[in-house]
């Protein structure tokens, strides 16, 4: 059985399937509603029910109010408002394989892993977005750190202690072949001329160097803020935003250690309260978010008490695994 799914504002009508969650119906039909984990943890897919009823991963129907695109199904036909990114219409899902091209681990238990993809491949995103990586039977979901420029690819990994994955590539060799897909995520940069305010905690720094570099990779005049935040000094495991700062003019970076270190002689505190004390009005911005769901629930509601537009608050939450 299907179902018309109405898309507003755009006025997008799709079919979707019962037995399809209304996003997976979406994506399928090359409708890239807003989205990040897809496991209903985020918050990121969230859309209101104008008409119509849903049902939700708990067999509660809902006829008004918000829910989870990525865990409800059409009960009858639908309108929702929400999110939708036309941007990503030419990006294309795919499944590839991939070779350990490098392995550098930086600040104890932090890994970058760069992937070799086939050359001819024709695997693209925009930077922010993320992919699936699968290994002897796990995977992990790891946002892509470096813009489309080769057949690398670069990840930035947080190396847990009992980690499944982490335990992998304690033992991996060059070359090593595993399996990727995506893009997927509609985290991406704008085309618009407002300033940013990129922030990123621990990992969460991936995405956003890989959309610094886009923006500086596009010639990019406007005002780039760069706030990243880590438990302690040594934990900074690359220069390159404070490199990109000396370089560009239009581009700030503003390290914070949130730990009690005294070998640290910048900024203390939470990364996002930096950005509050830095700015009167957040009004005239567009924030990029990456990190744990905590930062990133507190960093909205706080940004948007200082003017910012809910409508310019883009984030992707970093949701640990099972």
């Amino acid at each position: 059985m299907t179902y018309n799914v109405k898309i507003n504002p755009a006025g997008i009508i799709y079919k979707a399937l019962k037995n399809k969650t209304i996003l997976d119906g979406a994506l399928e039909n090359k409708l890239f509603l807003e989205y990040s984990c897809k496991k209903g943890n985020c918050n990121l897919c969230e859309a209101s029910l104008l008409s119509g009823s849903v049902k939700n991963e708990h067999g509660e129907v809902i006829s008004s109010g918000k829910f989870l695109t990525c865990s409800s199904y059409a009960e009858t036909n639908i309108s929702l408002n929400a999110s939708y990114c036309p941007e990503l219409a030419n990006i294309e899902s795919m499944t590839l394989p991939c070779k350990v091209d490098k392995l550098a681990i930086k600040a104890d238990d932090i890994a970058i892993l760069t992937l070799r993809i086939p050359p001819t491949s024709a695997f693209n995103y925009l930077p922010g977005q993320y992919i699936d990586l699968s290994y002897q039977g796990v995977k992990r979901s790891y946002s892509l750190a470096n813009i489309k420029e080769n057949s690398l690819i670069e990840l930035h990994i947080r190396l847990l202690p009992n980690g499944e994955f982490s335990q992998l590539l304690k033992n991996i060799s060059l070359n090593q072949l595993m399996r990727i897909e995506g893009p997927k995520g509609t985290f991406f940069i704008r085309e618009t001329t407002n300033p940013i305010i990129l922030l990123a905690g621990g990992t969460g720094f991936a995405p956003i160097k890989a959309m610094a570099e886009g923006l500086i990779s596009a010639g990019s005049s406007r005002e780039i803020f760069i706030y990243w935040g880590m438990t302690e000094a040594k934990r900074f495991y690359t220069d390159v935003a404070s490199n990109w700062a000396k370089e560009f003019k239009n581009i700030k970076y503003i390290p914070v250690v949130s730990g009690n270190d005294e070998s640290w002689k910048g900024r203390f505190g939470l990364v996002h309260e930096a950005v509050l004390e830095d700015f009167s009005s957040l009004s005239r911005y567009e924030v990029y978010a990456c990190g744990s769901p905590n930062l990133i629930d507190k960093a909205k509601e706080l940004f948007l008490q200082e003017g910012l537009n809910p409508d310019n608050f883009y984030a992707d939450a970093f949701v640990p695994s099972n």
